[in-house]
């Protein structure tokens, strides 16, 4: 891409964008952020168990165990930090210090993730597991949820968030390619170690460009928030919020099976080699490419809600073939249709939260995104335990045995269930939740009006177009 002028506007188009402009230089690279994001997270959530147990040969049930361990307690760093970031007063702002920060120790220790020292016994690489995950995690919500809470700031319309939306869930989509599909290709060039080390580099340079493009805008910063439990408690009582979190954690939990589960799925069912593997995964992120700006325009045209309970359909309906495909071809017809409807979820998980965090503005006179976006945190990685709880389940009571070429039938189908029958289910469930949520149609108007009043009763702040430093 070529140099932009600070001052300029550049018009953004391809299959990924809603024939969209994208503001300034600086917002552009914020939306950059969504790539480190994607491509360390998606390639820890899709490999971590792969490599430790067909790789390193650690019993699957104590794999399970630490991961399943890890999401429950780790999830109380996602409500500290976004305490603390809505809380954090500098010269600098809220967020930004906290991204410049961690992206160092960040991609170190998922680094380290890759590298276990040669020689460990299974008993030792577990304490290894168990600790890098650990340090891993609490970085990634260190760095993530300030730049994820910087959203509804950088974008405060709905067209504009829909339109930024398009961006960073296009940067979104090439971290999510490079993180499912380069693995396989790199382990035998570059070793496991070699390829985590070679990530690691690219998610620091976009998370630095990442934090460097945020720009806050003063005005959002203003009163004092709530404290902690009373926060949490008026966040979690507020209705759509409440449905909003059970959407996202059955969305998170179908994600998270579906891709886990995959590389597994594609080896023994559909007895593809490593390359074909990496191009099944491909296949599913180029399709979403393709349908992103569909589903953008759709997006405005339709409201976030109706837009998620059609994309939840139609991922649900499309994910059933992959339990009656037998070879790599059949796979790669389903893996396509997926991707189509999966592009619908990724921009509308970026629109509803932003709805809620205005509302509760509406009622709180207060910007609380780093609560919010630290609760859904919280369901994120819950969603990850319950993935690794369902693997462990599946895999002990189907026999599957990572030492066997070929599984038994019993092992088969229960890679079938968890690539098309559980991510289905959290479908259903999402659409559930979300076929109750208030904020549609004349509500969701009259939030937006209010929404309106709230912020004109302000005392007027300097023009937060300038974008200059916090």
């Amino acid at each position: 891409m070529g140099h932009l002028p600070r001052g300029g506007m550049v018009e953004i188009r391809h299959p990924g964008a809603i024939g969209l402009s994208a503001g300034r230089r600086e917002n552009f690279w914020y939306a950059g952020g969504a790539l480190p994001s994607a491509l360390l997270y998606q390639s820890f959530a899709t490999y971590t168990v792969f490599f430790y147990v067909d790789v390193l040969r650690v019993p699957a049930v104590a794999v399970g165990a630490v991961m399943g361990t890890f999401g429950l307690w780790n999830a109380a760093n996602d409500l500290l930090v976004g305490y603390w970031s809505d809380r954090t007063r500098t010269r600098w702002g809220r967020r930004r210090p906290y991204m410049f920060l961690g992206a160092l120790p960040l991609v170190l220790t998922y680094a380290m993730l890759w590298a276990p020292p040669e020689g460990l016994r299974t008993a030792q690489v577990l304490p290894w597991l168990f600790g890098t995950v650990f340090l891993f995690d609490f970085f990634y919500t260190l760095v993530v949820l300030n730049w994820a809470a910087l959203f509804p700031e950088v974008a405060v319309e709905p067209g504009e968030r829909a339109q930024l939306a398009a961006v960073r869930q296009s940067f979104r989509i090439v971290g999510t390619i490079a993180a499912v599909a380069a693995p396989p290709l790199l382990w035998a060039r570059i070793g496991w170690a070699g390829a985590g080390a070679l990530f690691a580099a690219i998610g620091l340079i976009f998370l630095l460009l990442a934090a460097w493009g945020a720009r806050e805008r003063p005005g959002f910063a203003s009163g004092q928030p709530l404290a902690l439990l009373p926060g949490l408690r008026h966040a979690l009582a507020n209705r759509p919020f409440a449905l909003v979190l059970l959407a996202h954690v059955a969305i998170n939990f179908a994600f998270v099976t579906l891709s886990s589960a995959f590389p597994f799925y594609a080896k023994y069912v559909l007895q593809a080699g490593e390359a074909a593997t990496s191009a099944l995964l491909a296949l599913v992120f180029v399709a979403a490419f393709v349908a992103l700006r569909g589903w953008g325009r759709l997006a405005v045209r339709w409201e976030p809600r109706r837009t998620a309970l059609v994309a939840a359909a139609a991922f649900a309906a499309t994910l059933s073939p992959f339990a009656l495909a037998r070879n790599v071809l059949e796979g790669a017809a389903t893996a396509f249709l997926v991707g189509l409807a999966l592009a619908g979820l990724m921009i509308v998980l970026d629109l509803l939260l932003p709805e809620v965090i205005d509302a509760d503005e509406v009622r709180t006179g207060l910007r609380r995104e780093g609560v919010y976006y630290g609760i859904n945190g919280v369901i994120i990685r819950l969603s990850i335990s319950l993935q690794a709880i369902a693997f462990t389940l599946v895999f002990a009571r189907t026999g599957f045995d990572p030492a066997l070429a070929a599984q038994p039938s019993a092992a088969l189908g229960g890679l079938r269930l968890l690539v098309s029958g559980l991510p289905a289910l959290g479908m259903i469930i999402a659409a559930g939740a979300l076929s109750l949520y208030p904020l549609h149609g004349q509500a969701r108007e009259l939030m937006r009006e209010q929404l309106a009043e709230v912020r004109s009763r302000r005392q007027p702040r300097s023009d937060p177009g300038d974008h200059g430093e916090a």
